[in-house]
């Protein structure tokens, strides 16, 4: 199954309405603000979030999503990418990247595993 194909919609530059072709994933509402130039203009997934349970129902611990820059100077971000945001800086990821910050997170999730398993048999 190939991916789903971009598709137009409108977006505010400098006041005025364009139309541009959006990625599929993308879920921003170009709308909603006027950027000046059409270098500031970003593309956005909806995020995914890493929860740690505790207190009243959860807390956020970090949250991701694919972004592109598809007019900026910087060539690496034109392209999709995926962004980390632990709430302080976002981390950007190209896609190899990505998957080795996968590989690490699996890795850190089972030392997590044995240090509850551990905590449990200290009871």
């Amino acid at each position: 199954m190939g991916e789903a194909a971009p598709r137009l919609r409108p977006a505010l530059v400098n006041g005025q309405r364009v139309h541009l072709e959006c990625p599929a994933w993308c879920t921003a509402d170009h709308m909603i603000e006027s950027v000046r130039f059409l270098e500031d203009l970003e593309h956005a997934g909806e995020m995914t979030d890493l929860v740690i349970p505790g207190g009243p129902g959860y807390r956020l611990l970090a949250h991701a999503r694919l972004g592109s820059d598809p007019f900026g100077d910087d060539a690496a971000t034109r392209s999709p990418y995926v962004v980390v945001d632990d709430g302080s800086e976002p981390f950007v990821m190209s896609p190899a990247e990505a998957a080795v910050f996968a590989d690490r997170l699996e890795v850190f999730a089972q030392q997590v595993r044995g240090l509850g398993r551990d905590a449990q048999s200290a009871i």
